[in-house]
């Protein structure tokens, strides 16, 4: 996508590899499965969540999330891995951070264009949501209002938003996982949240359908 660069390629993770199958994803041997345009990997370190993601022409750690880059040449490329949950690719990755304007600064300095903003009491407290494009997903900044007292507290990733082609058959094969739909923030969206401790996945996920035509 010329208009938007950086694609997030890979996503890095502590997780078993069974916790997102026991989720209804298609993981190989190796722990290895994609979203769209992007390749995620389980790497079962005993501590889930996080670990690292990379982003084409960026080589440096953005305001301390770490660079993958012992994992971009093992992509494997590819279409995107056919799950039996029918979910299909990434919309959104949610990023935390005390410092809003430090964190926005370090990306920027990265090449990652500002898309948008706004302030937002979605999760609970007044909230600053910055808005960056990595080729087909979108990374949400979630810190400080404008003006609001800021903390030293370290940028991490707060959750994956995923999309479903058919969220309601989604729903139907992931069973009780998967909670009740309702509407998104976006117009003519729905979203339900997926109960991934349930099955020993580190990250908060949600699962979306698609943007309508």
């Amino acid at each position: 996508m010329a208009d938007r660069p950086h694609q997030l390629t890979h996503v890095v993770l502590g997780d078993p590899p069974d916790a997102w199958r026991a989720a209804g994803f298609d993981v190989d041997h190796r722990g290895r499965f994609r979203l769209g345009r992007t390749e995620v990997l389980c790497l079962d370190l005993g501590e889930r969540g996080f670990v690292g993601w990379a982003l084409d022409g960026v080589d440096r750690a953005l305001d301390g999330l770490a660079t993958a880059d012992s994992h971009r040449d093992a992509a494997g490329g590819g279409a995107p891995s056919q799950h039996p949950n029918g979910i299909t690719s990434i919309d959104h990755v949610v990023v935390r951070t005390g410092h809003s304007d430090r964190t926005i600064a370090a990306f920027e300095a990265a090449g990652l264009e500002v898309r948008g903003g706004r302030s937002t009491t979605s999760y609970g407290a007044p909230m600053r949501q910055t808005f960056f494009w990595a080729g087909d997903v979108i990374l949400e900044l979630v810190g400080p209002d404008e003006g609001g007292p800021t903390t030293d507290e370290p940028t991490s990733i707060f959750g994956l938003a995923l999309v479903a082609d058919d969220l309601d058959a989604t729903g139907r094969a992931l069973g009780d996982l998967l909670g009740t739909p309702k509407d998104a923030v976006q117009p003519g969206r729905r979203i339900a949240g997926l109960r991934n401790e349930e099955v020993g996945i580190g990250l908060p996920v949600a699962v979306m359908s698609p943007h309508p035509r």
